[in-house]
């Protein structure tokens, strides 16, 4: 290992045959080049009478945004993809977790370089925090497979490995459909959108794309009237009608006895979440021994009334 200086201009950066990360910020890192400059020198090759990286993407970009014209590298003569893509894996590895996204590109190039399936799991997956079995390969390659937008969706927002367990069922088209939907939502609720429209197309034997591109689908996405957050959550909660069709009769009929009996709006009152339970929770809050009397006295005044009784009893009810 040689270390030179070299023109930038002179590093073959279509070449990404060792790159493992793709979304990232340079901020801070053009921060520290501008005080101190570039004290790590990158990892560089030779290939086909080019140079091209190993390792240091971040440092390389950073460097062209500040219109750097000369860095300092190290040059490894090796003819040896796998071993190269090795080094830089380890030297990352020594110094910072490796993102999902990340360990989703690791693992394709490592079988894309020629490792063996059981070797990617037995020694490389304890490496990466992931569990030691094939269903977790297959998962991460999926994965790796996904169009950039969608990787950079999922960059943004942060999903969790759960929620793309299910995300990778669906198909590229149907993918893209979901990203609008899943953008104004956090994690439980892009999980549960997921989850219903998944289960939905497995029981009605329909694509999950006839669902997204459906005339009850298009009335909602269309609405002029309504934000992207409150279109994510009605879609979500259409999904999940459609799911819990017995389920959801229910707590419109739990929520229509309430208005009939006048329950007041600032006494939170919720029945176990799929009325399995026969308990029902109440929240209030009072200052002081007045304020409790005066809300005991509302919910008295309110239970007597025959109206509350079909607060207990489901839509099919006697």
């Amino acid at each position: 290992m040689k270390r030179e200086e070299i023109h930038i201009k002179n590093i073959n950066l279509k070449d990404e045959r060792f790159r493992i990360s793709y979304f990232f910020s340079l901020k801070g890192l053009l921060l520290s080049l501008k005080e101190v400059g570039l004290i790590n020198p990158p990892l560089v090759t030779s290939r086909n009478r080019q140079l091209i990286l190993v390792s240091g993407w971040k440092r390389v970009l950073a460097c062209l945004e500040l219109s750097l014209t000369s860095i300092p590298v190290w040059v490894i003569r090796s003819d040896d993809d796998l071993q190269m893509f090795l080094l830089a894996f380890y030297e990352n590895l020594a110094s910072r977790e490796f993102n999902l996204l990340e360990k989703a590109e690791i693992l394709r190039r490592l079988k894309k370089l020629g490792e063996k399936e059981q070797k990617i799991i037995r020694h490389y997956f304890p490496l990466l925090n992931i569990p030691n079995t094939s269903y977790y390969l297959d998962l991460y390659l999926t994965i790796s497979r996904f169009s950039k937008d969608v990787k950079s969706f999922i960059h943004q927002k942060n999903m969790s490995l759960a929620s793309l367990e299910i995300f990778a069922e669906f198909n590229s088209r149907e993918r893209k459909l979901l990203l609008p939907l899943l953008q104004p939502l956090g994690q439980n609720k892009q999980m549960e959108l997921l989850e219903d429209l998944h289960e939905i197309s497995l029981r009605d034997g329909v694509s999950a794309q006839e669902f997204l591109i459906s005339e009850g689908m298009g009335k909602i996405l269309h609405s002029e009237k309504l934000s992207p957050l409150q279109k994510s959550d009605r879609i979500r909660q259409w999904l999940r009608q459609k799911r819990y069709p017995r389920l959801s009769s229910r707590r419109k009929a739990f929520k229509q006895a309430l208005r009939n009996s006048g329950w007041p709006e600032d006494i939170s009152i919720e029945p176990s979440p799929f009325f399995e339970e026969e308990a029902i929770t109440v929240q209030f809050c009072f200052k002081d021994k007045e304020g409790l009397r005066s809300l005991l006295a509302r919910l008295q005044q309110i239970s007597s009334k025959k109206e509350f009784a079909e607060v207990f009893k489901g839509p099919s009810d006697e």
